[in-house]
This record gives C-alpha cells, sequence and structure tokens, in this order.
C-alpha cells in the first residue's frame, strides 16, 4: 500500500514513518503567453493563431491561479508532515522562494507565495530586472569555455542524430501535420556548432514543431475554447501525442553529458546545500524553466511522465523535487520526485484535494543505481559533486 507523503511522492508505509527533514524544488513557470519567435510552423499555417489577452511570455491570470491552486495542495501537505506551521506565518527559517529575474517566473513565484501563506507577506526572492542568474541561465563555468564541436559531438551520440531522432518522433509529426492541416517542411535538419562557436545550430522539422506543440499544450492549458486549440483539431490525446516534439528540444540542448552539467550544475549545487547546509529552511522553492528541470532530471538519472504529456516534458506549474528524509533508524535518504497539476487539471483550475490529487510521482535516481527510489543522503553529498567536478573544471 502506498501513501503520499509531504513531499508529494509515493513511499512504502512503515510501522514507524520516515520523517521528511528538508525538501527543495524547481518549479517551472506557471502558464505564460507564447513567446515571440516561439512558433516555428507559421510559414505552414493555413489560419493564424488566436490572440491571447496577456501580452507575449507573460505569466497569464489563469495560469497564476493554478499555481495557487497548487500550492495550497502542498501547504496541507507540508503542515501535515511539520514542514510548514499551522498557526502562523512562515518566516526565513521556514520557507525560501527564489525565482529568476524574468517577470513570469517572479510572477509565478508569488502565485505560489499566495497558496502557501495566504494573508502572510512571504517575501519572493530574486536578482535585479537585467541581472544575469546562473542559477536559471547556462553561464561559463569556472575555467571550462564551451566547446562548441565536443557540444555537437555529445549531442549527436546521445540523440542518434537528427535523422534517426527524426524518424524516431515520425508518429508525433504526422500528428502535428493533421493539426496544422499541411504537409510539414521535409528534411531531417542538422546539430552542428554555430557560426561563432559560442552555441549549437540545431534545424529540421522537429526543432521547427518544437514550439508550436508547446504553444498548443499552452492554449489548452490556458482554458481557450477547444474550437481556438490548435484550430479546433487538438484534443487533450492529441496534445499529448505532439508533447515528445517539445521533450526533444531537452535532448537536443539540455540533457546529454556534456550539456546537463553546464545547464543545472549550479542548480544542482544550490539544491544540495538547500538539503543540507546548516544556515537553510526546512522549504526552499526555486522557480524557473523547463529547461532547467530537463538538464537537471539528467543529472539525477531519472526521468518522469505526466499524465497528459510525453516521457520528460515539464509541464507549466510543475516541479521537479529533492526531499531529505530520517527513517527510524536514524539513517538519512534522498528522494526525487514530481509534482505537477495535470493539463485538465490546469485547463479545468481543478481545486486539488485529497480526492483530486495532482500528479504526484517517485522517481528512480540512477545517480545511486539504475532503480534506486531512495539514495543514502551521504551517496548523494559524494557522487553528485564529483559528477560536476568530472565534467566542469573547478
Amino acid at each position: 500500500m502506498l501513501a503520499i507523503l509531504a513531499s508529494g511522492a509515493a513511499f512504502a508505509k512503515s510501522a514507524a514513518p520516515d520523517r521528511t527533514l528538508r525538501m527543495v524544488l524547481i518549479y517551472r513557470h506557471g502558464v505564460r503567453a507564447p513567446l515571440a519567435d516561439e512558433n516555428g510552423l507559421a510559414a505552414w499555417e493555413r489560419a493564424p493563431m488566436p490572440v491571447w489577452d496577456t501580452p507575449e511570455s507573460l505569466l497569464t491570470p489563469h495560469g497564476a491561479r493554478a499555481l495557487t491552486l497548487l500550492a495550497r495542495y502542498q501547504r496541507q501537505d507540508w503542515q501535515a508532515a511539520g514542514l510548514l506551521p499551522r498557526n502562523r506565518c512562515p518566516t526565513a527559517r521556514d520557507v525560501q522562494i527564489w525565482t529568476n529575474t524574468v517577470p513570469r517566473t517572479i510572477a509565478s513565484g508569488q502565485a505560489l507565495a499566495r497558496g502557501l501563506a495566504p494573508h502572510c507577506a512571504l517575501p519572493v526572492g530574486h536578482l535585479a530586472a537585467g541581472q544575469h542568474d546562473a542559477m536559471f541561465e547556462q553561464a561559463e563555468i569556472g575555467k571550462d569555455p564551451f566547446d562548441a564541436p565536443r557540444a555537437a559531438n555529445h549531442v549527436i551520440a546521445y540523440t542518434g542524430g537528427m535523422a534517426m531522432l527524426t524518424r524516431r518522433l515520425h508518429a508525433p509529426l504526422m500528428a502535428m501535420a493533421h493539426i496544422v492541416g499541411r504537409k510539414l517542411p521535409d528534411g531531417p535538419g542538422t546539430i552542428a556548432p554555430s557560426a561563432d562557436g559560442r552555441g549549437l545550430t540545431v534545424s529540421g522539422p522537429v526543432i521547427d514543431a518544437s514550439g508550436t506543440a508547446q504553444i498548443l499544450l499552452l492554449q489548452y492549458m490556458e482554458g481557450l475554447p477547444m474550437a481556438q486549440v490548435g484550430w479546433g483539431r487538438a484534443d487533450a490525446a492529441a496534445i499529448a501525442g505532439i508533447s515528445p516534439l517539445h521533450a526533444a528540444l531537452f535532448d537536443l540542448l539540455d540533457r546529454s553529458p556534456y550539456l546537463a552539467p553546464r545547464n543545472a550544475g549550479v542548480l544542482a549545487r544550490r539544491m544540495l546545500d538547500a538539503l543540507f547546509a546548516p544556515d537553510q529552511p526546512r522549504l526552499t522553492l526555486l522557480v524557473g524553466h523547463d529547461n532547467n528541470i530537463a538538464a537537471l532530471a539528467s543529472l539525477l538519472g531519472t526521468r518522469f511522465r505526466v499524465p497528459g504529456l510525453g516521457w520528460n516534458d515539464p509541464p507549466p506549474g510543475g516541479a521537479l523535487g529533492l526531499a531529505l528524509v530520517r527513517r527510524a533508524d536514524g539513517h538519512r535518504f534522498v528522494r526525487a520526485f514530481y509534482i505537477a497539476a495535470t493539463p485538465r487539471q490546469v485547463r479545468r483550475l481543478t481545486v486539488l484535494d485529497a480526492d483530486h490529487r495532482p500528479a504526484e510521482l517517485s522517481l528512480p535516481m540512477g545517480l545511486c543505481g539504475a532503480a534506486a527510489r531512495a539514495c543514502p543522503a551521504a551517496m548523494v553529498q559524494r557522487r553528485l559533486p564529483a559528477l560536476l567536478s568530472r565534467t566542469l573544471a573547478p
């Protein structure tokens, strides 16, 4: 029999229950309006997409409400676990919320704060506007400059190359062609160093369709009339069917052994501090982006699938988390989990409770063994920094 604990992960019951000591989560911001350059298939579409009331890239009011509903659900679990106080406002010793500097992540942090601590002035921290926060955005690390040819080779090895990736995603591409209403551009595309050597150039139908797949998911989750979601040709099943196109973007840009440490190394170290450093609160909530989650999941050696989406496609408002747990015998372990309201729940703004739970996934951690669901804390403290030190110069 399984019990859903405060972490949002499913753990086996025992005579003496485990105690969750600390928890850290990296959220993707909530539902936003599409980005200005996100629709890679615009030239192939027979009709324009709907115009959003919210300016491009910003968190929508609907997305904010969905995040607050999730946080209310988590608040109840975390209070029951002793991670949040029941009868007073939480302090800095209880919880910290830290976001990237872009408006949609700040607004998402504020929406979470409203759900976690209603009627309380729970601060949401972030750097000043325009500053680069390396926790959420790739940066040159130490003395290890970006090696574009090496990165391209790693991505090709990880994905099998663009031709193989395109063949593997044939069914989602055909589903996208049906939604768009015409044949998609031909050719497998390329994976190569960029002209300036500071990045990668990736092209082809998978890349073209990836952003469009995300826009259609956003339309659905925002609650647009179904006649406007994918021009009336994309129901929930179709959205799930094209989700692998968006997830493939992370295979190309974030999950390979060369790119994952670069893209999530600072984040991983921050999460280790949140679990183990003596001056940290019981709860740490970080708010960033889907690629942050994708890269971190790769570092941990885990994968996830939220109902209504494909494998490794982080939905708006979901979170990848780590929980530090102490068993009755005193041994401490780290468990990985994923929590997210499903696309259907976000669309309907479902009130989440014991009868209407979000997706709560207990994840394996390949970092500690192929099927490990609980890693000894000392092993995580040793292996994750060692992995980063092997791939990034100090």
